[in-house]
C-alpha cells in the first residue's frame, strides 16, 4: 500500500485568537491554506462566492482568487484581479491583506529582485496575465496601509496538487489516462517548483510580522522539462511526444535573498520525490 501524500507542517507559530479569511478557498492554495489552519486549530472564515462586503472585521485576508486561462477569460481575469479585489480592500475592516501574485511578472527580465522594474510589452498577448496582475498589485502597495501585501510566488506542488489545470497537473493526467504526454516547447525548457507547504509557512510568517510589502516565494532550484517528463514516463509507462522543439522558454531564477534574510528560508528541494508520491496517488486513485 503506497503512503498517503502529507506535507501538512503541525506548527507554524500562529495565535490562537487569530483569524483568517480566505478568498479563493476552493482552489489548489487555498485549499492548502485552510488544511494548515486546520491542523493549527486557528479560525478562519470562508466567504460566499459572490460575496464581498461583511460587517464583522475579517482578520487576516489572503486573497487567493484568480482565473487559470486569462485570454479565454478576460472579463472574470480582469474583475477578480481588480474589481472583486478592490472591493474587499476599500469595502471592509481587517488587520492584514495579502495579495497573492506570481513570479510570472517576471517573464523576460533579468533581474527579479523585489525592487526591480516589470517591464510589459502591450504589443504581446504573453503579457496580458501580467498587466492585470501587476495593476493588482500596484493598487495594494498604493494604499497607504503597511498591513496590505502582496507576495509572488512560484509554480507549487503538493496536496491537491492534481485538482489543478497548470501545465505539470495535466502531464499527469495525461499520462495515465491517455498513456501520452506533450512537450510543446524544447524539453530542455526549465522551470521553477516549490513545495506548497514552504510557501504557505513564509505567507504566514509575512503576515504575522515583516519588514516589506513585497515579497518573492520560490525555490532555489529550477528542473528541466526534460527531467520532470522522464520522471513520468517512468513510473506511468506514457508516450513522450517532443513538438515544437526549437522554442525553448526558461523560466527566470527568482531572487528569493528577501526570505532567506529575513525568515532565514531554506526550500525543500525534494521535487523529485514528491513528484513520485503525487503520480503513484494519482494512479492509485484510476483517474
Amino acid at each position: 500500500m503506497v503512503q498517503k501524500l502529507t506535507l501538512i507542517p503541525y506548527n507554524i507559530n500562529m495565535r490562537l485568537n487569530d483569524k483568517y479569511t480566505i478568498f479563493g478557498h476552493s482552489g489548489f492554495l487555498g485549499k492548502n491554506i485552510i488544511n494548515i489552519l486546520k491542523k493549527n486549530k486557528i479560525k478562519y472564515f470562508l466567504p460566499q462566492k459572490k460575496k464581498i462586503k461583511f460587517s464583522h472585521n475579517l482578520g487576516h485576508i489572503i486573497y487567493c482568487i484568480g482565473i487559470y486561462n486569462v485570454l479565454e477569460e478576460p472579463i472574470r481575469s480582469i474583475d477578480a484581479s481588480l474589481k472583486i479585489l478592490s472591493k474587499i480592500v476599500l469595502g471592509n475592516k481587517f488587520k492584514s491583506f495579502t495579495l497573492i501574485s506570481s513570479t510570472r511578472l517576471y517573464l523576460n527580465s533579468e533581474k527579479t529582485n523585489e525592487n526591480d522594474k516589470i517591464c510589459i510589452n502591450p504589443n504581446s498577448r504573453d503579457y496580458f496575465f501580467n498587466s492585470i496582475r501587476l495593476a493588482a498589485e500596484n493598487f495594494c502597495l498604493s494604499q497607504n496601509n503597511k498591513r496590505i501585501k502582496v507576495v509572488r510566488i512560484s509554480n507549487l506542488y503538493g496536496n491537491f496538487f492534481e485538482e489543478q489545470k497548470y501545465f505539470l497537473p495535466n502531464l499527469i493526467k495525461n499520462s495515465i489516462k491517455k498513456k501520452s504526454i506533450s512537450l510543446t516547447i524544447n524539453k530542455n525548457s526549465k522551470k521553477n517548483y516549490l513545495d506548497v507547504v514552504d510557501a504557505v509557512k513564509i505567507i504566514f510568517k509575512i503576515i504575522k510580522n515583516s519588514k516589506y510589502r513585497l515579497y518573492n516565494i520560490a525555490s532555489s532550484k529550477r528542473y528541466s522539462l526534460d527531467f520532470i517528463s522522464q520522471i513520468i514516463q517512468k513510473h506511468t509507462k506514457c508516450r513522450i511526444n517532443y513538438i515544437n522543439q526549437k522554442k525553448i522558454y526558461n523560466e527566470p531564477i527568482i531572487n528569493i535573498n528577501r526570505i532567506k534574510k529575513e525568515f532565514n528560508f531554506k526550500p525543500n528541494n525534494n521535487f523529485k520525490k514528491s513528484l513520485i508520491k503525487i503520480i503513484i496517488s494519482k494512479k492509485n486513485k484510476g483517474n
